[in-house]
């Protein structure tokens, strides 16, 4: 008997950067040792048509970067174009980068008579409206219906947090097509550059973070707020200026952002704007330093608009969890990461545009040890429920049932 097949397509995939690219990755490498042939077709500016000898990657090359609009729709365009090129697949999968993934899947699986599974990261075309974006309102009332009409075909769809899941079953998907299976951090957190199997399960699953009398003073003599990831449109900022405005007379305490993309300027220049010498920018930096660069944080900042949710969960937030850091969450009360923090106690909620609110939590962390040790316990707790091999195995057994019905 052949091996079952697959294609994965997403914009982003290694060596170019993404966290939606590298979790694929992980799921690509855990198929492939499951015994799938896999093939993922992704976009790039990277000469790098082979990036594993045992996963086939096709990489549309192209110059238009994914700015506006008008970027994303071509390369989706490039994209649905590469994959009826290719021969036929069991199971198509489909991410949400680009916007509408969801319909390209459902073209291709219809053409080539696969099977379609659809990994909700986001959920487009409503983040669209919720997050400000400017398209005429009868565009994105037919993006909607095309996007519903997709997600009703597809063979099952994977969300990323409970609260997707209300959302989608209020839009009449069958109940029994969705499946909660949360993201994961990057191997590289819990074990630099150890590769390995990943799909077996260990006998005991570890976080793999320091000692606890280790953590909460290193080195350093700050205490570190770490945002690591992206600052997009779903991210607030105002909050955080100022949160780091009100404690900028405490020297001891520092907001640290990893990333050099255009949000970052701009925040740069707010805070030199105000004169904030607490943040500080680091760029962004190799794989194999991740898990040093997450542990440099005492606490971890997340951050999402009311409006943003059920349609999107930041995945930095289980890399913080990995390490064992305390998270701060400044963002919708009921929502995954949300229900996460208060169930393990890892952490504190706070409003998403509440600057006081938010220096305060940061406060009380840096100054009540037993706080901060309660809520790291808490992580570690919730780092074993939310452990990548968790995620891929539920991932090998939905695509074996797709695969097999």
């Amino acid at each position: 008997m052949s091996k079952p097949s697959i294609l994965l397509i997403n914009r982003v995939y290694p060596p170019m950067g993404g966290a939606t690219g590298r979790m694929l990755q992980d799921l690509a490498r855990a198929l492939t040792e499951n015994g799938w042939r896999v093939t993922v077709l992704s976009v790039s500016n990277i000469k790098d048509d082979r990036p594993s000898k045992l996963i086939d990657h096709h990489i549309i090359q192209t110059k238009v970067t994914a700015k506006n609009i008008f970027g994303y729709s071509w390369i989706w365009l490039r994209l649905l174009i590469g994959a009826l090129k290719l021969p036929k697949y069991d199971v198509v999968l489909t991410m949400t980068d680009p916007p509408m993934l969801v319909v390209l899947g459902r073209i291709v699986s219809s053409v080539k008579k696969s099977k379609h599974v659809h990994w909700c990261q986001d959920m487009y075309p409503d983040l669209f409206v919720s997050l400000k974006i400017k398209i005429p309102s009868i565009i994105n009332s037919i993006l909607d219906r095309i996007s519903v009409r997709s997600l009703r075909k597809c063979n099952r769809i994977v969300v990323i947090g409970e609260c997707m899941s209300k959302r989608l079953k209020k839009k009449k998907i069958t109940p029994n097509k969705i499946n909660f299976i949360p993201n994961w951090a990057d191997f590289e957190v819990i074990a630099p550059s150890s590769g390995g199997n990943y799909i077996n399960l260990p006998d005991k699953i570890s976080a793999i973070a320091k000692k606890p009398e280790e953590m909460f003073r290193d080195d350093s003599p700050k205490f570190r707020i770490l945002y690591a990831g992206t600052i997009g449109r779903a991210h607030p900022m105002r909050n955080v200026i100022q949160a780091a405005e009100i404690l900028s007379e405490h020297k001891e305490i520092e907001f640290v952002f990893v990333g050099d993309k255009h949000a970052h300027s701009i925040l740069a220049k707010e805070r030199s704007r105000r004169g904030l010498e607490n943040i500080k920018f680091i760029p962004f930096q190799p794989i194999e330093k991740l898990k040093q660069v997450m542990e440099s944080g005492d606490l971890h900042l997340v951050t999402m608009r009311d409006e943003a949710q059920g349609m999107l969960v930041p995945c930095k937030f289980y890399s913080g969890l990995t390490v064992g850091r305390p998270t701060i969450f400044a963002g919708p009360i009921n929502c995954e990461i949300s229900n996460v923090i208060q169930k393990y106690n890892s952490g504190v909620v706070v409003p998403p545009n509440d600057g006081q609110a938010l220096a305060e939590a940061i406060y009380q962390f840096r100054h009540d040890g037993d706080l901060w040790f309660s809520a790291q316990e808490g992580a570690l707790q919730a780092a074993q429920t939310y452990h990548p091999t968790k995620s891929l195995q539920s991932w090998a057994d939905l695509l074996e049932r797709v695969h097999s019905t």
